[in-house]
């Protein structure tokens, strides 16, 4: 619903954050000149400033809809007769006084994220779900450690949990309880799950149990954030920057098709992820559920060629693809694995970026142009694990054994693997992705399938001699491989 000028909406106030190249701080002096000028300019606009944080380059602001609106020569939409969300109905213009230190205007668009998830799994055909631990030991990483001294953090923007399930889940696996912590991000807290619990309690539960299952010692520190693209900016923000928890690891199981992202937004997250790498801290991303299109559509609502999930084309984040397996019967040893596509528009994610070009890790892989316009770009996703329904991941929730699935497992999996791999060096990989891309025999090869979706038909497809492709990466983790080259601090 579109607003009305001199509407009761325009003294509404909003939450802004500014997200600046530098802010930083020179043998103890603050450099006073790019605050000062942020200072005026907020003063000028009737702003109030709520916040200057250096280490994290923003400054934060209270300010009424009709002044940000002239602030940054845009007009906000309100969608929904609520006013719940809003978003700017043309680009913010970062004005003059502002182009040499602010790159992003973060808080306008405010539309609740979307995030990918399978219907569960309970009863008929439960019987073919294995607990994360199992899961696991298929691909040799059950026994490579217990994840001690490391923090995972995992990013947390709707749902919640319940200790019990999570215990229950442990006895089930035989390992230990993890330490878990809570922290609020913007005024987010676990909701618990409901009864039913919903799909977003799914999200949280299935994140939490594949990593207690493959690396109980690892603490677990939840980020609870508002359903928005400023919330999951400030979450990410928080988990890099705050010194509550200091995760080495950063797990974000939610996404948008870069096309539908704010790019302030995008521009700020993609700072802080860049802060992570430098940190040494490794973020790993879903490449999504809905096959090549990312469930993008047009006005008709139809599919609207192919698209890439962000944060994981972003070239700061290790992204996930997804598998189906087959095993033998025993249920002991994967004896086929393929691109998951349930050819009922459910499948990986992957494709080729069209904002972020060929990042240097990928530059000696041979990647196929864009479906769209036949360009280059970074291609998504980077590595892969089981993500179909069939022998999918059983986990607890509502005190009920259910069978869960997607990249949001692939995701949380990874990022066990690598907090497995941290306790072994004694020291963090950060951006493993150049140790990746130099060793095919850190994987096993997916062969075969497609990401096609089933009414546009388009999409990327595996390469029969096992090499990269826009729907599993490099492939899957083959764990004794990547635990003993990767365990040794060079």
């Amino acid at each position: 619903m579109r607003r009305r000028l001199g509407s009761a909406v325009d003294l509404t106030e909003l939450g802004v954050r500014l997200s600046c190249e530098e802010l930083e701080l020179e043998r103890t002096k603050i450099l006073i000149r790019p605050i000062q000028r942020l200072k005026r300019f907020a003063k000028q606009h009737n702003m109030k400033v709520l916040d200057i944080d250096l280490l994290r380059r923003c400054i934060t602001l209270s300010v009424k809809v009709r002044d940000v609106e002239r602030a940054f020569a845009t007009n906000l939409v309100w969608s929904d007769a609520e006013r719940s969300s809003h978003y700017p109905f043309r680009k913010p213009r970062i004005p003059r006084p502002l182009d040499e230190i602010a790159h992003a205007v973060v808080g306008l668009d405010t539309r609740p994220l979307r995030f990918d998830k399978l219907e569960s799994r309970a009863g008929a055909g439960g019987d073919t779900g294995l607990f994360p631990s199992r899961i696991a030991e298929l691909y040799g990483i059950g026994a490579a450690g217990r994840g001690a001294g490391q923090c995972v953090g995992i990013i947390v923007p709707a749902g919640g949990y319940d200790l019990e399930d999570v215990e229950m889940a442990c006895r089930e696996m035989k390992v230990s309880v993890p330490q878990v912590d809570e922290i609020s991000v913007g005024g987010g807290h676990n909701t618990k799950p409901n009864n039913p619990p919903t799909n977003a309690d799914m999200e949280v539960a299935l994140d939490m149990q594949v990593i207690a299952g493959i690396a109980p010692e690892a603490r677990i520190s939840l980020y609870f954030a508002q359903l928005s693209q400023p919330g999951l900016v400030a979450a990410v923000s928080e988990a890099v920057h705050g010194s509550k928890a200091r995760p080495n690891i950063i797990v974000i199981t939610w996404g948008q098709p870069e096309e539908a992202w704010d790019p302030q937004a995008r521009k700020a997250l993609d700072a802080i992820l860049q802060d992570a790498m430098r940190l040494g801290i490794t973020v790993l991303a879903s490449s999504g559920d809905d096959l090549s299109t990312d469930g993008f559509t047009d006005a008709n609502g139809l599919p609207d060629g192919v698209h890439v999930d962000y944060p994981a084309s972003s070239p700061y984040v290790l992204a996930c693809g997804g598998t189906q397996i087959e095993l033998d019967d025993s249920r002991t040893k994967i004896v086929g694995e393929v691109v998951w596509n349930d050819r009922r528009m459910h499948g990986t994610g992957g494709g080729i970026s069209a904002f972020y070009s060929v990042p240097d890790f990928q530059k000696s892989v041979a990647l196929p142009v864009s479906l769209n316009e036949g360009k280059r770009g970074r291609g998504v996703p980077d590595v892969a694990a089981v993500a179909a329904g069939k022998y999918g991941y059983l986990i607890i929730l509502g005190k009920t054994a259910i069978v869960d699935g997607g990249t949001s497992a692939v995701a949380p999996l990874w990022g066990a693997l690598i907090a497995l791999l941290n306790e072994r060096r004694g020291a963090a990989v950060g951006l493993i992705h150049e140790s990746l891309y130099k060793n095919r025999a850190f994987f096993n090869l997916v062969t075969a399938g497609d990401n096609k979706d089933s009414v546009l038909k388009i999409g990327y497809q595996a390469a029969p001699d096992g090499s990269w492709n826009a729907c599993t990466g490099l492939g899957t983790p083959n764990g004794p491989s990547i635990i003993s080259a990767l365990t040794v601090v060079a």
